[in-house]
């Protein structure tokens, strides 16, 4: 492999009115348009040329993997992948407006727990789903974290690890103002604690404005990467944070990874967290700790660049729940509206009641039931759902937007899932219930005023 500096605008067929948004030493990236499908995306072309057979291969089942996880809410989504003809690998995705970044600039330079906690729980969903998928990202950062037009987050530059350590030095690949310990040192052996350290660093960002370790006045990158090793982190000056914010992101900011908290964990605690800021809107607040250099960077935007034009929404969504701590699968379609029992064709329990009607714990011929309580919004972004059912049970809660597709959220054998929801949009739900044999679906709830 060769690195290689800013080039031409590349030329991909299919793709035109390309034009450049953002630039840095790892890749470019193009606004684009697909001429076929009239579809604005986002092109990325990496700075390195691959040229061994090997590490083209793994760069190609690297791509294959990150795939599996295209119908994740929280996963950018990736059209295409591959090599230029002079050797450089790209990625075409769906184009969004900006970067978690932005919007903590934006939004004064730091974000209410509440908000950042609930944007916490949806990084880590996707990443519990990429751990699943055996995908590792390695370089959570606000910068990857980028924003729909609909306002969701999503984690992007999934399964770059071919790419980061292109030079053989694992450092080059990786952002040493959130890059966890393990990535800078010498072996430069990631796992997934690695992402629980990212993922630390960037509700630290949310929270203050300001990466772990930035770059100080005349500070050398040797210098900065010694502080990462071995200086614990600290709060800045004039930030005060709850109790339970602060020992969270220390803990999933410790220097050795077998001291951070699983991700599984982190959801739940996030999820509870959003929910109990949201009610009492204040904790008691910790004091700062010693002051971080007056002189550490902050975030900074970069120049805008043209609006894009909204893109698909995707049609699954996690599956993580704050209760259940298996592995996440992403969810598919689990049956029809018609199903056999006892060689009895007959409709799917639900389907004929009114939308909002209770049901009992079983129908009269005896087939389980499964009674949706009404939805409770949690904030702007999350909305809650419990409901009953018969024991043993697994379940699938489908979720309509207005004007949308459903997508399925497994939720196991839980009774309560805490789902994405945009702020001021209507939604339906129903819930989804098999024991192997057959399936019953739940009265369909409402969340402001959806037509069902």
């Amino acid at each position: 492999m060769r690195t290689a500096g800013p080039a031409e605008t590349p030329r991909l067929s299919g793709l035109v009115d390309l034009s450049p948004i953002g630039a840095g030493g790892f890749a470019d990236v193009y606004r684009a348009r697909q001429a076929h499908l009239g579809r604005w995306v986002a092109l990325k072309v990496f700075r390195v040329a691959l040229h061994d057979p090997a590490v083209t291969d793994q760069f190609r089942a690297e791509c294959q993997a990150v795939s599996r996880l295209d119908d994740h809410l929280h996963v950018i989504r990736v059209y295409d992948a591959g090599l230029l003809p002079d050797g450089r690998p790209y990625l075409v995705t769906e184009l969004c407006d900006s970067s978690l970044q932005e919007l903590v600039v934006r939004r004064g330079g730091a974000l209410p727990e509440p908000e950042a906690a609930e944007l916490g729980y949806r990084i880590a969903i996707a990443l519990l789903a990429a751990h699943a998928a055996q995908v590792i990202h390695g370089d959570v950062t606000p910068q990857n974290v980028l924003i729909r037009p609909s306002g969701a987050p999503v984690l992007a530059d999934f399964g770059l690890a071919v790419l980061r350590d292109y030079r053989g030095n694992t450092a080059t690949g990786f952002n040493p103002a959130y890059a966890a310990p393990e990535a800078l040192g010498h072996a430069g052996r990631i796992d997934e604690r690695t992402d629980v350290y990212g993922l630390g660093a960037t509700l630290y960002a949310m929270l203050t404005g300001r990466a772990p370790f930035a770059l100080r006045w005349g500070e050398s990158d040797a210098e900065r990467i010694r502080r990462v090793l071995e200086e614990p982190v600290s709060w800045p000056a004039g930030i005060s944070v709850s109790e339970r914010v602060n020992r969270l992101v220390s803990a999933m900011l410790a220097k050795d990874p077998a001291e951070r908290p699983g991700l599984s964990v982190i959801a739940d605690e996030l999820a509870q967290l959003g929910d109990d800021l949201a009610q009492t809107h204040a904790l008691p607040a910790v004091a700062a700790g010693p002051v971080v250099d007056p002189g550490a960077d902050e975030l900074t935007v970069p120049a805008p660049g043209p609006p894009p034009t909204p893109t698909v929404t995707p049609t699954a969504a996690p599956g993580h729940h704050r209760r259940s701590r298996g592995p996440l699968v992403i969810g598919a379609a689990v049956a029809a509206a018609l199903i056999v029992v006892g060689g009895v064709l007959i409709s799917t329990i639900g389907a004929s009641r009114t939308n909002d009607s209770p049901l009992p714990a079983t129908s009269p011929s005896g087939v389980p039931a499964i009674n949706l309580a009404p939805p409770d919004p949690l904030g702007a972004l999350a909305t809650r759902l419990s409901w009953s059912g018969t024991p043993g049970l697994t379940y699938t809660v489908v979720v309509t937007r207005q004007g949308e597709g459903p997508r399925d959220e497994p939720a196991g054998d839980a009774t309560t899932l805490t789902v994405a929801t945009e702020p001021a949009a209507a939604y339906c739900f129903r819930v989804r219930g098999t024991d192997g044999r057959q399936v019953v679906e739940s009265n369909v709830q409402r969340l402001r005023d959806a037509m069902c």
